[in-house]
């Protein structure tokens, strides 16, 4: 059969194209249950060479795409529909509780699945770079349009072509492209840094510890970490983001006294990552002369929960290690309220939107009190973070929160001073 040219085919060849493309159509339960798309792989994108290839090919041999699909960690509803040479088809249903926009939503999933794939060469042969797609992406995806007065066939066809654009690398803006180019550079040559902004026993005004903050390469395309983990988050990265981001927190962490603690944010679906190792942390620690113990994760407002069964299984995971939980941002946003409800954690970390100017603001002053008596009443110990001036830590101090961390006490710094008391304010 002749190769057909899917970027120049003309519109009036739809419904014949459509024929054989989608002689399967997606089951009633993806297509009938909200918004779904379409993934489009390119086996041969992946930088693995032709023995990784091989190991991903039998797949299809050996257990078939649908049943490997299954097993796959944090799916949706997922369907092979086609294999055309080298390039893998999938219905993919859409969630209706997602918090990304539905073309997000795709191109994350798409580059979830392409990292399992990468997980499933590399454990049949190693390869360098077996968490890193090729520059090009590897993968096209594309959100079907909703019901209209377009038939399901056509609507498959028009999605299927945009698919195709983007798995050619057509329609990314050069800044995404910039960013993504970058991303990539910075997981394979583990280019960030960490600064770490001390925490103070309010009481006492003894440090206490450190939180851990990622600091992206200087003269770079991303402004800021926010930036950095948001690219992540859209170009499917956000797992071998969070452990580089968590093992460089650990290897350069400062050194702490014996009841000391590192506060470092996790991703929440930690264990959805299909390289996840366990124990791994431990061994950072291990190397670096540190307990689990003297650990703090925390639970950050940039991962939100979806599943909050699944993680309390996580946090189980390192409790059960000796590991403390902390949620970050209380007081932001719903989520990080529900988030104390449902994991009680080890300490609660005040949002600085909260503190700064609490002093001024009856309602904030109020709101401060609350979380304060509840956390007392629950046996949680409270950070107080953003603290810019001498009366907001007088505030704090006065209220009881028990901890405290801003640039009034100490900034963050990639070598910060041993401070140890709060006498100097």
């Amino acid at each position: 059969m002749a190769p057909v040219n899917l970027m120049t085919q003309d519109s009036d060849d739809a419904e014949a194209a459509g024929g054989w493309l989608f002689d399967r159509l997606p089951e009633r339960g993806i297509s009938r249950s909200g918004r779904f798309g379409l993934v489009g792989l390119d086996l041969n994108g992946m930088g693995l060479g032709n023995a990784g290839i091989a190991a991903i090919e039998a797949i299809e041999e050996t257990v078939g795409w649908e049943a490997w699909l299954s097993r796959l960690p944090g799916r949706g509803k997922l369907e092979v529909f086609h294999r055309i040479g080298t390039h893998l088809w999938i219905f993919a249903g859409i969630p209706a509780k997602s918090k990304q926009s539905p073309q997000d939503y795709m191109e994350g999933l798409a580059r979830r699945i392409q990292q399992c794939l990468q997980a499933e060469a590399a454990r049949v042969h190693p390869i360098r770079t077996a968490a890193l797609p090729a520059r090009d992406r590897g993968f096209g995806t594309a959100v079907v349009a909703e019901q209209g007065d377009k038939p399901l066939r056509e609507r498959l066809y028009e999605a299927f072509l945009q698919a195709v654009s983007r798995l050619q690398g057509v329609n990314r803006s050069e800044k995404a492209a910039a960013q993504g180019q970058e991303l990539e550079r910075i997981l394979r040559d583990g280019d960030i840094r960490s600064a770490y902004q001390p925490i103070f026993h309010l009481r006492s005004g003894q440090l206490y510890g450190y939180e851990a903050l990622t600091r992206c390469p200087k003269n770079g395309v991303f402004d800021g970490p926010l930036t950095l983990f948001h690219c992540a988050e859209l170009e499917g990265y956000s797992f071998a983001l969070d452990r580089l981001a968590r093992e460089t927190a650990i290897r350069t962490c400062p050194k702490l006294g014996e009841k000391q603690k590192i506060f470092i944010n996790i991703h929440s679906g930690i264990m959805k990552d299909p390289h996840f190792v366990s124990g791994q942390t431990r061994q950072w620690l291990a190397a670096r002369g540190l307990e689990p113990q003297q650990v703090v994760l925390e639970i950050t407002e940039r991962s939100s929960i979806d599943d909050f069964e699944e993680a309390k299984q996580l946090l189980n995971h390192y409790r059960s290690q000796g590991y403390q939980i902390a949620i970050d941002d209380a007081g932001a946003g719903y989520s990080s309220l529900q988030a104390i409800v449902e994991l009680r954690p080890d300490y609660i970390k005040l949002d600085r939107s909260l503190v700064q100017k609490a002093d001024r603001d009856e309602m904030k002053l109020q709101m401060l009190r609350t979380f304060v008596r509840f956390a007392k009443r629950m046996r949680i110990l409270t950070v107080a973070e953003g603290i810019e001036t001498p009366e907001e830590l007088g505030l704090v101090r006065r209220m009881g929160i028990d901890f405290g961390q801003g640039y009034l006490i100490g900034r963050p710094s990639e070598q910060p001073l041993q401070i140890v008391s709060l006498s100097r304010i």
